[in-house]
Protein backbone atom coordinates (compact mmCIF):
# COMPACT_ATOMS: atom_id res chain seq x y z
CA UNK A 1 0.00 0.00 0.00
CA UNK A 2 1.29 3.37 -0.86
CA UNK A 3 2.71 4.93 2.11
CA UNK A 4 3.57 1.73 3.86
CA UNK A 5 6.88 2.17 5.68
CA UNK A 6 6.66 -1.92 6.41
CA UNK A 7 4.06 -4.01 4.37
CA UNK A 8 3.23 -7.55 5.29
CA UNK A 9 1.15 -9.52 3.27
CA UNK A 10 -0.39 -13.03 3.41
CA UNK A 11 2.34 -13.45 6.50
CA UNK A 12 2.07 -17.64 7.35
CA UNK A 13 3.88 -19.20 9.84
CA UNK A 14 4.23 -23.00 10.51
CA UNK A 15 5.38 -24.84 12.84
CA UNK A 16 5.55 -28.41 12.40
CA UNK A 17 1.98 -28.81 11.78
CA UNK A 18 0.61 -25.94 14.42
CA UNK A 19 0.04 -22.94 12.10
CA UNK A 20 0.86 -20.21 14.49
CA UNK A 21 0.28 -17.30 12.23
CA UNK A 22 -2.54 -16.96 9.26
CA UNK A 23 -2.45 -14.76 6.67
CA UNK A 24 -1.82 -11.54 8.36
CA UNK A 25 -1.71 -8.21 6.57
CA UNK A 26 -0.32 -5.33 7.75
CA UNK A 27 1.00 -1.75 7.66
CA UNK A 28 3.05 0.62 9.31
CA UNK A 29 3.55 4.14 8.36
CA UNK A 30 6.18 6.54 9.59
CA UNK A 31 5.78 8.70 12.50
CA UNK A 32 2.95 6.45 13.79
CA UNK A 33 2.50 4.33 16.12
CA UNK A 34 0.18 1.11 15.68
CA UNK A 35 -0.88 -1.53 17.85
CA UNK A 36 -0.86 -5.27 17.83
CA UNK A 37 -2.93 -7.05 20.33
CA UNK A 38 -4.65 -10.43 20.79
CA UNK A 39 -4.85 -13.41 24.05
CA UNK A 40 -1.81 -15.10 25.29
CA UNK A 41 -1.09 -17.56 22.20
CA UNK A 42 -2.56 -15.47 19.52
CA UNK A 43 0.66 -15.55 17.50
CA UNK A 44 1.96 -11.46 18.44
CA UNK A 45 5.79 -12.68 19.30
CA UNK A 46 5.94 -14.77 16.33
CA UNK A 47 4.92 -11.61 13.99
CA UNK A 48 7.80 -10.31 15.22
CA UNK A 49 9.98 -12.94 15.17
CA UNK A 50 8.90 -13.29 11.36
CA UNK A 51 9.28 -9.51 10.38
CA UNK A 52 12.68 -9.73 12.10
CA UNK A 53 13.83 -12.88 10.31
CA UNK A 54 13.93 -15.44 14.07
CA UNK A 55 11.84 -17.73 12.42
CA UNK A 56 11.35 -18.21 8.65
CA UNK A 57 8.01 -17.32 7.55
CA UNK A 58 6.00 -20.43 5.75
CA UNK A 59 4.47 -17.73 2.93
CA UNK A 60 3.65 -14.19 2.50
CA UNK A 61 5.54 -10.76 1.51
CA UNK A 62 7.45 -8.06 4.05
CA UNK A 63 8.71 -5.11 2.40
CA UNK A 64 10.82 -2.50 4.21
CA UNK A 65 10.79 1.10 2.25
CA UNK A 66 9.74 -0.85 -0.92
CA UNK A 67 12.43 -3.52 -0.86
CA UNK A 68 11.33 -7.46 -0.01
CA UNK A 69 13.06 -9.15 3.18
CA UNK A 70 11.10 -11.63 4.31
CA UNK A 71 14.17 -14.07 2.56
CA UNK A 72 17.35 -11.49 4.41
CA UNK A 73 18.94 -12.65 7.30
CA UNK A 74 18.14 -11.06 10.53
CA UNK A 75 21.47 -8.97 10.59
CA UNK A 76 20.69 -7.55 6.97
CA UNK A 77 16.94 -6.69 8.37
CA UNK A 78 18.43 -4.77 11.35
CA UNK A 79 21.30 -2.90 8.77
CA UNK A 80 18.27 -1.97 6.91
CA UNK A 81 16.43 -0.48 9.97
CA UNK A 82 14.57 -2.92 11.50
CA UNK A 83 15.23 -2.84 15.45
CA UNK A 84 12.95 -5.06 17.86
CA UNK A 85 13.17 -5.55 21.72
CA UNK A 86 12.26 -9.02 23.38
CA UNK A 87 9.42 -10.20 25.74
CA UNK A 88 11.57 -12.03 27.71
CA UNK A 89 14.72 -9.04 27.87
CA UNK A 90 17.60 -10.37 26.38
CA UNK A 91 20.29 -8.19 27.52
CA UNK A 92 23.79 -9.26 27.20
CA UNK A 93 24.43 -9.89 30.62
CA UNK A 94 28.18 -9.82 30.91
CA UNK A 95 28.33 -6.39 29.78
CA UNK A 96 27.66 -3.25 30.91
CA UNK A 97 24.72 -0.90 30.42
CA UNK A 98 26.84 1.10 28.22
CA UNK A 99 28.74 -1.52 26.52
CA UNK A 100 24.91 -3.20 25.46
CA UNK A 101 24.07 0.39 23.75
CA UNK A 102 27.43 0.61 21.73
CA UNK A 103 27.33 -2.88 20.80
CA UNK A 104 23.90 -2.07 19.37
CA UNK A 105 24.38 1.07 17.29
CA UNK A 106 27.94 -0.11 16.14
CA UNK A 107 26.12 -3.67 15.10
CA UNK A 108 23.08 -1.66 13.15
CA UNK A 109 25.55 0.60 11.64
CA UNK A 110 24.14 3.47 13.62
CA UNK A 111 26.98 4.69 15.81
CA UNK A 112 26.08 8.71 15.74
CA UNK A 113 23.92 9.53 18.55
CA UNK A 114 24.53 6.95 21.04
CA UNK A 115 26.38 8.74 23.51
CA UNK A 116 23.44 10.97 23.65
CA UNK A 117 21.60 7.73 24.71
CA UNK A 118 24.15 6.78 27.27
CA UNK A 119 23.87 10.26 28.83
CA UNK A 120 19.93 9.51 29.12
CA UNK A 121 20.38 6.86 30.79
CA UNK A 122 22.70 8.60 33.83
CA UNK A 123 24.59 6.46 36.44
CA UNK A 124 23.62 3.01 35.33
CA UNK A 125 25.75 2.87 32.17
CA UNK A 126 28.50 1.60 34.54
CA UNK A 127 26.33 -1.06 35.97
CA UNK A 128 25.43 -4.89 34.41
CA UNK A 129 22.09 -5.94 33.83
CA UNK A 130 21.65 -7.81 36.58
CA UNK A 131 22.01 -4.95 39.38
CA UNK A 132 19.24 -3.12 37.71
CA UNK A 133 15.29 -2.75 38.39
CA UNK A 134 12.94 -4.66 36.06
CA UNK A 135 12.17 -0.73 34.88
CA UNK A 136 15.69 -0.17 34.19
CA UNK A 137 16.24 -2.85 32.23
CA UNK A 138 13.43 -2.36 29.91
CA UNK A 139 14.57 0.95 30.12
CA UNK A 140 18.07 -0.62 28.66
CA UNK A 141 16.42 -2.58 26.54
CA UNK A 142 14.34 -0.19 25.02
CA UNK A 143 17.42 2.15 24.53
CA UNK A 144 19.54 -0.59 22.70
CA UNK A 145 16.73 -0.95 20.33
CA UNK A 146 17.00 2.40 19.29
CA UNK A 147 20.52 3.00 19.67
CA UNK A 148 21.27 2.44 15.78
CA UNK A 149 18.46 4.87 14.88
CA UNK A 150 16.13 2.60 13.21
CA UNK A 151 13.47 3.36 10.89
CA UNK A 152 11.02 1.02 12.53
CA UNK A 153 10.98 -0.42 15.87
CA UNK A 154 9.23 -3.45 16.77
CA UNK A 155 8.15 -3.71 20.84
CA UNK A 156 7.02 -6.91 22.45
CA UNK A 157 5.56 -6.16 25.92
CA UNK A 158 7.79 -3.06 26.87
CA UNK A 159 5.44 -1.89 29.67
CA UNK A 160 5.32 -5.33 31.20
CA UNK A 161 6.34 -5.26 34.82
CA UNK A 162 6.33 -1.77 35.20
CA UNK A 163 3.95 0.64 37.59
CA UNK A 164 1.71 3.01 36.46
CA UNK A 165 4.18 6.02 35.94
CA UNK A 166 6.93 3.85 33.96
CA UNK A 167 3.95 3.05 31.76
CA UNK A 168 3.17 7.06 31.23
CA UNK A 169 6.67 7.45 30.45
CA UNK A 170 7.03 4.71 27.93
CA UNK A 171 4.00 6.19 26.26
CA UNK A 172 5.57 9.38 25.85
CA UNK A 173 8.87 7.88 24.79
CA UNK A 174 7.42 6.20 22.27
CA UNK A 175 5.13 9.47 20.75
CA UNK A 176 8.32 11.36 20.48
CA UNK A 177 9.59 8.89 18.90
CA UNK A 178 7.09 8.08 16.24
CA UNK A 179 7.01 12.26 16.04
CA UNK A 180 11.05 12.04 15.23
CA UNK A 181 9.70 9.78 12.14
CA UNK A 182 10.06 6.22 13.23
CA UNK A 183 7.17 3.74 12.75
CA UNK A 184 6.93 1.97 15.48
CA UNK A 185 4.78 -1.52 16.29
CA UNK A 186 3.60 -2.09 19.69
CA UNK A 187 2.93 -5.05 21.04
CA UNK A 188 1.59 -4.91 24.52
CA UNK A 189 -1.05 -6.47 27.27
CA UNK A 190 -1.60 -3.25 28.71
CA UNK A 191 -4.34 -2.32 27.13
CA UNK A 192 -4.76 1.37 28.53
CA UNK A 193 -1.51 2.17 27.00
CA UNK A 194 -2.54 0.55 23.46
CA UNK A 195 -5.38 2.28 23.30
CA UNK A 196 -3.88 5.64 24.10
CA UNK A 197 -0.79 6.12 22.42
CA UNK A 198 -1.92 4.12 19.33
CA UNK A 199 -3.10 5.32 15.91
CA UNK A 200 -4.42 2.25 14.71
CA UNK A 201 -4.40 -1.38 16.35
CA UNK A 202 -4.71 -4.65 15.08
CA UNK A 203 -6.13 -7.74 16.82
CA UNK A 204 -5.22 -11.25 16.39
CA UNK A 205 -7.02 -14.81 18.03
CA UNK A 206 -5.58 -18.15 17.33
CA UNK A 207 -3.23 -16.58 14.65
CA UNK A 208 -5.74 -15.00 12.79
CA UNK A 209 -6.91 -10.83 12.49
CA UNK A 210 -10.07 -10.25 13.84
CA UNK A 211 -10.34 -7.11 14.01
CA UNK A 212 -8.51 -3.69 12.90
CA UNK A 213 -8.81 -0.15 13.40
CA UNK A 214 -8.45 3.32 15.49
CA UNK A 215 -8.60 2.56 19.05
CA UNK A 216 -11.92 4.18 19.57
CA UNK A 217 -13.80 1.64 17.25
CA UNK A 218 -11.86 -1.40 18.87
CA UNK A 219 -12.72 0.11 22.40
CA UNK A 220 -16.24 -1.29 22.31
CA UNK A 221 -15.74 -4.27 19.50
CA UNK A 222 -17.55 -7.16 20.48
CA UNK A 223 -14.77 -9.93 19.30
CA UNK A 224 -12.12 -7.87 20.52
CA UNK A 225 -13.49 -7.73 23.98
CA UNK A 226 -14.59 -11.32 24.05
CA UNK A 227 -11.03 -12.82 23.10
CA UNK A 228 -9.72 -11.07 26.04
CA UNK A 229 -12.57 -11.74 28.30
CA UNK A 230 -12.65 -15.33 27.24
CA UNK A 231 -16.27 -15.33 26.84
CA UNK A 232 -19.52 -12.94 25.53
CA UNK A 233 -19.22 -9.78 26.33
CA UNK A 234 -22.12 -8.19 29.05
CA UNK A 235 -23.67 -5.10 29.91
CA UNK A 236 -20.98 -3.25 31.48
CA UNK A 237 -18.01 -4.56 30.33
CA UNK A 238 -16.62 -1.96 27.94
CA UNK A 239 -13.82 -0.88 29.88
CA UNK A 240 -13.06 -4.73 31.33
CA UNK A 241 -10.50 -5.40 28.64
CA UNK A 242 -8.37 -2.34 29.74
CA UNK A 243 -7.48 -3.93 32.79
CA UNK A 244 -7.24 -7.51 34.49
CA UNK A 245 -9.56 -8.42 36.88
CA UNK A 246 -9.76 -11.00 39.27
CA UNK A 247 -12.40 -11.93 42.23
CA UNK A 248 -11.31 -10.90 45.76
CA UNK A 249 -10.30 -14.02 48.68
CA UNK A 250 -12.94 -14.14 51.05
CA UNK A 251 -12.07 -14.97 54.90
CA UNK A 252 -9.39 -13.18 57.11
CA UNK A 253 -5.73 -13.86 58.21
CA UNK A 254 -5.69 -17.58 58.26
CA UNK A 255 -3.94 -18.47 62.17
CA UNK A 256 -1.67 -21.35 60.37
CA UNK A 257 1.63 -21.69 61.51
CA UNK A 258 4.38 -19.45 59.34
CA UNK A 259 5.73 -20.75 56.44
CA UNK A 260 8.13 -17.97 55.26
CA UNK A 261 9.70 -15.67 57.95
CA UNK A 262 11.66 -13.46 56.74
CA UNK A 263 13.21 -11.08 59.77
CA UNK A 264 16.19 -8.23 59.07
CA UNK A 265 16.20 -9.25 56.25
CA UNK A 266 19.32 -7.23 53.78
CA UNK A 267 20.79 -7.98 50.34
CA UNK A 268 22.10 -6.16 46.88
CA UNK A 269 24.02 -6.72 43.39
CA UNK A 270 27.83 -5.74 44.02
CA UNK A 271 28.77 -5.74 47.26
CA UNK A 272 25.84 -2.77 47.66
CA UNK A 273 22.65 -3.37 50.07
CA UNK A 274 19.08 -2.70 47.83
CA UNK A 275 16.80 -3.82 50.68
CA UNK A 276 17.32 -2.54 54.48
CA UNK A 277 15.88 -5.18 57.67
CA UNK A 278 13.24 -6.32 55.64
CA UNK A 279 10.67 -8.10 57.77
CA UNK A 280 7.59 -10.19 56.60
CA UNK A 281 6.09 -13.70 57.42
CA UNK A 282 3.16 -15.98 55.38
CA UNK A 283 0.83 -18.17 57.36
CA UNK A 284 0.00 -21.56 55.76
CA UNK A 285 -3.25 -21.02 53.65
CA UNK A 286 -2.70 -16.98 53.32
CA UNK A 287 -1.80 -15.12 50.46
CA UNK A 288 0.12 -11.73 51.10
CA UNK A 289 1.21 -8.83 48.53
CA UNK A 290 4.25 -7.43 48.09
CA UNK A 291 3.73 -4.05 46.67
CA UNK A 292 5.28 -0.97 45.52
CA UNK A 293 7.01 1.00 42.61
CA UNK A 294 9.38 0.03 40.19
CA UNK A 295 13.05 -0.41 41.89
CA UNK A 296 11.24 -0.83 45.42
CA UNK A 297 13.10 -3.42 46.23
CA UNK A 298 10.33 -6.30 45.56
CA UNK A 299 12.12 -8.93 43.12
CA UNK A 300 15.65 -8.37 45.66
CA UNK A 301 13.56 -9.59 48.37
CA UNK A 302 11.98 -12.77 46.75
CA UNK A 303 15.46 -13.78 45.26
CA UNK A 304 17.18 -13.55 48.22
CA UNK A 305 14.12 -15.24 49.97
CA UNK A 306 14.11 -18.33 47.78
CA UNK A 307 17.88 -18.49 47.93
CA UNK A 308 18.67 -17.14 44.59
CA UNK A 309 20.28 -13.89 45.36
CA UNK A 310 22.85 -14.25 48.34
CA UNK A 311 21.63 -12.28 51.56
CA UNK A 312 24.40 -9.88 53.59
CA UNK A 313 22.37 -10.22 56.44
CA UNK A 314 19.28 -11.46 57.92
CA UNK A 315 16.94 -15.49 58.59
CA UNK A 316 15.04 -16.72 56.11
CA UNK A 317 12.65 -19.54 57.79
CA UNK A 318 10.76 -22.16 55.55
CA UNK A 319 8.44 -23.83 57.04
CA UNK A 320 10.27 -23.26 60.56
CA UNK A 321 13.70 -24.23 59.32
CA UNK A 322 16.21 -21.35 58.70
CA UNK A 323 17.53 -21.68 54.87
CA UNK A 324 21.56 -21.67 53.94
CA UNK A 325 22.34 -17.69 52.00
CA UNK A 326 22.53 -18.14 48.48
CA UNK A 327 21.43 -21.77 48.38
CA UNK A 328 17.96 -21.94 46.34
CA UNK A 329 18.09 -25.87 46.52
CA UNK A 330 17.82 -26.01 50.55
CA UNK A 331 15.20 -23.46 50.42
CA UNK A 332 13.26 -25.90 47.70
CA UNK A 333 13.71 -28.98 49.77
CA UNK A 334 12.22 -27.49 52.55
CA UNK A 335 8.76 -26.72 50.65
CA UNK A 336 9.55 -23.22 48.94
CA UNK A 337 9.34 -22.77 45.26
CA UNK A 338 8.87 -19.79 43.19
CA UNK A 339 8.28 -17.97 39.87
CA UNK A 340 10.60 -15.57 38.69
CA UNK A 341 9.80 -12.66 36.28
CA UNK A 342 12.26 -14.03 33.44
CA UNK A 343 11.38 -17.41 32.23
CA UNK A 344 12.99 -20.19 33.98
CA UNK A 345 12.06 -23.53 31.83
CA UNK A 346 14.15 -25.75 30.03
CA UNK A 347 13.03 -24.10 26.57
CA UNK A 348 14.45 -27.66 24.79
CA UNK A 349 12.69 -29.63 26.81
CA UNK A 350 8.54 -29.99 25.79
CA UNK A 351 5.88 -28.84 28.63
CA UNK A 352 5.49 -32.32 29.96
CA UNK A 353 9.31 -33.08 30.54
CA UNK A 354 9.52 -30.02 32.07
CA UNK A 355 6.69 -30.69 34.43
CA UNK A 356 8.22 -34.75 34.81
CA UNK A 357 11.59 -32.91 36.31
CA UNK A 358 9.48 -31.05 38.29
CA UNK A 359 6.89 -34.07 39.74
CA UNK A 360 9.99 -36.65 39.98
CA UNK A 361 8.84 -40.27 41.62
CA UNK A 362 7.49 -42.66 39.00
CA UNK A 363 5.14 -43.34 35.80
CA UNK A 364 2.37 -43.11 38.27
CA UNK A 365 2.94 -39.76 40.27
CA UNK A 366 3.97 -37.91 36.68
CA UNK A 367 0.80 -39.26 34.97
CA UNK A 368 -1.16 -38.32 38.02
CA UNK A 369 0.59 -35.07 38.39
CA UNK A 370 0.23 -34.36 35.34
CA UNK A 371 -3.21 -34.78 34.59
CA UNK A 372 -3.96 -32.36 37.80
CA UNK A 373 -1.38 -29.66 35.93
CA UNK A 374 -3.73 -30.16 32.72
CA UNK A 375 -6.94 -30.42 34.70
CA UNK A 376 -5.68 -26.83 36.43
CA UNK A 377 -4.48 -25.04 33.25
CA UNK A 378 -6.58 -26.68 30.51
CA UNK A 379 -4.89 -24.33 27.79
CA UNK A 380 -1.81 -26.84 28.49
CA UNK A 381 -3.28 -30.11 27.39
CA UNK A 382 -2.50 -29.23 23.64
CA UNK A 383 1.06 -28.02 24.68
CA UNK A 384 2.42 -31.06 25.96
CA UNK A 385 4.66 -32.42 23.53
CA UNK A 386 5.63 -28.75 22.57
CA UNK A 387 8.76 -27.25 23.21
CA UNK A 388 9.11 -24.77 26.10
CA UNK A 389 10.89 -22.14 24.05
CA UNK A 390 8.15 -22.29 21.45
CA UNK A 391 5.49 -21.16 24.05
CA UNK A 392 4.29 -17.81 23.70
CA UNK A 393 4.78 -15.56 26.85
CA UNK A 394 1.92 -16.21 28.42
CA UNK A 395 1.95 -19.57 27.60
CA UNK A 396 5.20 -19.60 29.62
CA UNK A 397 3.90 -18.05 32.44
CA UNK A 398 0.87 -20.56 33.28
CA UNK A 399 3.24 -23.73 32.73
CA UNK A 400 5.80 -22.06 35.30
CA UNK A 401 3.15 -21.79 37.58
CA UNK A 402 2.01 -25.39 37.04
CA UNK A 403 5.49 -26.92 36.94
CA UNK A 404 5.79 -24.87 40.78
CA UNK A 405 2.79 -26.33 42.21
CA UNK A 406 3.64 -29.70 40.85
CA UNK A 407 6.15 -29.73 44.00
CA UNK A 408 3.34 -29.28 46.40
CA UNK A 409 5.59 -26.25 47.88
CA UNK A 410 4.55 -25.08 51.27
CA UNK A 411 5.25 -21.58 50.13
CA UNK A 412 4.87 -20.01 46.57
CA UNK A 413 6.79 -17.17 45.70
CA UNK A 414 5.21 -15.60 42.45
CA UNK A 415 7.15 -12.41 41.09
CA UNK A 416 4.69 -10.63 38.98
CA UNK A 417 1.80 -12.85 38.31
CA UNK A 418 0.48 -11.07 35.59
CA UNK A 419 3.53 -10.36 33.65
CA UNK A 420 2.77 -10.49 29.89
CA UNK A 421 -0.78 -11.16 30.37
CA UNK A 422 -4.47 -11.18 28.98
CA UNK A 423 -7.15 -10.62 31.50
CA UNK A 424 -8.77 -14.36 31.13
CA UNK A 425 -5.77 -15.66 31.69
CA UNK A 426 -4.53 -13.45 35.18
CA UNK A 427 -8.05 -14.74 36.06
CA UNK A 428 -7.20 -18.28 35.40
CA UNK A 429 -4.34 -18.17 37.30
CA UNK A 430 -6.23 -16.49 40.53
CA UNK A 431 -8.73 -18.69 40.56
CA UNK A 432 -5.91 -22.02 40.64
CA UNK A 433 -3.91 -19.82 43.49
CA UNK A 434 -7.39 -19.26 45.79
CA UNK A 435 -8.13 -22.98 45.52
CA UNK A 436 -4.05 -23.54 46.23
CA UNK A 437 -4.42 -21.73 49.04
CA UNK A 438 -7.91 -22.39 50.68
CA UNK A 439 -7.96 -26.01 49.97
CA UNK A 440 -4.23 -26.66 50.40
CA UNK A 441 -3.22 -24.67 52.76
CA UNK A 442 -0.12 -23.49 50.56
CA UNK A 443 1.15 -19.85 51.15
CA UNK A 444 1.43 -17.80 48.46
CA UNK A 445 3.51 -14.20 48.23
CA UNK A 446 2.70 -12.47 45.55
CA UNK A 447 4.94 -9.63 44.10
CA UNK A 448 2.64 -7.51 41.76
CA UNK A 449 2.98 -3.88 39.69
CA UNK A 450 -1.54 -4.33 38.73
CA UNK A 451 -2.37 -2.91 42.46
CA UNK A 452 -5.93 -4.25 41.36
CA UNK A 453 -4.46 -8.05 41.02
CA UNK A 454 -2.48 -8.06 44.13
CA UNK A 455 -4.93 -6.74 46.58
CA UNK A 456 -8.07 -8.44 44.91
CA UNK A 457 -6.18 -11.55 45.58
CA UNK A 458 -4.27 -11.19 48.87
CA UNK A 459 -5.59 -10.97 52.39
CA UNK A 460 -2.22 -9.23 53.55
CA UNK A 461 0.12 -6.84 51.85
CA UNK A 462 3.18 -5.12 52.62
CA UNK A 463 4.73 -1.65 50.63
CA UNK A 464 8.01 -1.40 49.96
CA UNK A 465 9.85 2.18 49.39
CA UNK A 466 13.61 2.42 48.74
CA UNK A 467 14.84 -1.00 49.86
CA UNK A 468 12.14 -1.39 53.34
CA UNK A 469 9.06 -2.33 54.87
CA UNK A 470 7.12 1.02 54.76
CA UNK A 471 3.41 -0.07 55.44
CA UNK A 472 1.41 -3.40 55.95
CA UNK A 473 -1.35 -4.82 57.13
CA UNK A 474 -5.28 -6.12 55.52
CA UNK A 475 -5.58 -5.77 51.86
CA UNK A 476 -8.19 -3.45 52.47
CA UNK A 477 -6.32 -0.92 54.50
CA UNK A 478 -3.74 -0.99 52.32
CA UNK A 479 -5.38 0.19 49.58
CA UNK A 480 -6.74 3.43 51.08
CA UNK A 481 -3.49 4.49 52.51
CA UNK A 482 -1.71 7.19 50.98
CA UNK A 483 2.29 7.37 50.81
CA UNK A 484 4.76 5.38 48.85
CA UNK A 485 1.39 3.20 47.33
CA UNK A 486 -0.68 6.28 45.86
CA UNK A 487 1.41 6.12 42.76
CA UNK A 488 0.85 2.41 42.07
CA UNK A 489 -3.03 3.35 42.13
CA UNK A 490 -2.52 6.14 39.62
CA UNK A 491 -3.00 4.50 36.15
CA UNK A 492 -1.97 5.64 32.78
CA UNK A 493 -4.11 8.57 31.85
CA UNK A 494 -7.71 8.41 30.03
CA UNK A 495 -7.46 8.74 26.28
CA UNK A 496 -7.74 12.35 25.06
CA UNK A 497 -6.09 13.74 28.33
Amino acid sequence: MSGALLEVRGLTVRFGTVEAVSAVDLDLRAGTISGLIGPNGAGKTTVIDALTGFVPASSGRISLDGRAIERLPVHARARLGLARTFQSLELFEDLTVGENLLVAAEAAGGGAGWAGDMEALGAVVDLLPSQLSTAQRRLVALTRAVAGRPGVLLLDEPAAGLDPAGRQALGRRLRRLADDGAGVLLVDHDLALVLDVCDDVTVLDRGRVIATGPPATLRTDPLVRAAYLGRDPTPGDAEAAAAPSTSAVAGATPDGPPVLEIRGLAAGYGGTDVVHDVDLSVAAGEMVALLGLNGAGKTTTVSAASGALPRSAGEVRVAGTTTPSGDPHAAARHGLASVAQERSSFTQLSVAENLRLAIGGGRRAVAAETARAVERFPALADLLGRRAGLLSGGEQRMMAVAVALARHPKILLIDELSLGLAPRVVDDLGRVLRSVVEEEGTGVLLVEQHLEVALSLATRAYVMDRGRIVAQGPATEIASRPGPLTPLTQGPPEPGT
